[in-house]
Parts: structure tokens; sequence; C-alpha cells
């Protein structure tokens, strides 16, 4: 339906909900201060939920941040978060707070190592991309849970 809108003076939008939808804080920030600083300043809206949006973008960052990675590797280093969502160190506690507080995600915070556990994220509607990942992580799973079957086989046939 957002496809409707290429190529016409509205065509900003799309790339604009693109950047949210990916979570890449560069290129949102890139397109509200440089490519199309115009076209946002004349919506009042959001000139007025301009802080609101940011905070949405940070969250949405991290989210896609967490989805990206396997299941086994969601152990994340505030630095790290840091650096992906462009925001301070000292801010990573309280965007994980509010990520855990709307149910955006699960997990155990470690802040004396200054790390985190996800152990859940929220679904998230897929692009034929991220489809195309998340069938190749299926794929993988089932093969480790074919080896493992096999192993599994093999071993109690062995101590029968």
């Amino acid at each position: 339906i957002v496809q409707i809108l290429v190529g016409t003076s509205d065509a900003w939008l799309v790339d604009l909900l693109q950047a949210c939808s990916e979570g890449n804080v560069s290129h949102f920030k890139t397109l509200c201060s440089q490519t199309y600083p115009a076209q946002i300043a004349a919506q009042p809206a959001l000139v007025h939920m301009g802080q609101q949006m940011q905070e949405k973008m940070t969250l949405l960052a991290l989210v896609q941040m967490v989805f990206e990675r396997p299941a086994s590797e969601r152990t994340l280093d505030f630095a790290e978060i840091a650096t992906r969502l462009q925001i301070p160190v000292e801010q990573v506690e309280w965007v994980l707070m509010r990520a855990f507080s709307v149910k955006l995600m699960e997990g155990i915070m470690d802040q004396v190592d200054s790390t985190v556990h996800i152990t859940w994220v929220l679904p998230r509607t897929l692009n034929k991309d991220q489809m195309a990942d998340l069938a190749k992580r299926f794929g993988e799973w089932a093969g480790k849970v074919s080896k493992m079957q096999e192993y599994m086989q093999e071993h109690a046939t062995l101590t029968a």
C-alpha cells in the first residue's frame, strides 16, 4: 500500500518508514536532518513529536539489533548497543528498561558486566530479505536437530 507513494511528492514518507522498519538510526537521522528536513518541518505532528519519534526509532533499532542475531548469540555489551543506537553508554540501561517495560523484549540485564541477555523479542513484520534470513536460520536449526537426533540414536545403540 505504501509503495503507491513512490514517485510522488510524498515519496519521502516511504523512505522514512523504511528507515524505521529497518531500525537504521544513521539513515533515519540523515533523512530527517539532510534529505527531507523541509518535508518534515512542514508536518506539525512530526515536529511536535520529534523527541518521541527519536525514542521510538531507538527502540526499533534495538529490536532489529536483537532480531538479527541467532537466539544463541543474544548477549550484548552495553557499548555495542550504544554504538548501534548512537546513544551514550549511560543511556543504554534506560533504553533496555524501556524496551522491557513496553514488552518489546524480555531478558536479564547485568549492570556489573554491562551486558544484557535477551531471551525473547517481539515478532515483527518481515520483508523478503528478512524472511529469507529466517528461513535460512530455520534450515540451520533443523540441521542441528537432525545431527543431535543421529547422535542420540547412535549413543543409545552403543549403550544398549
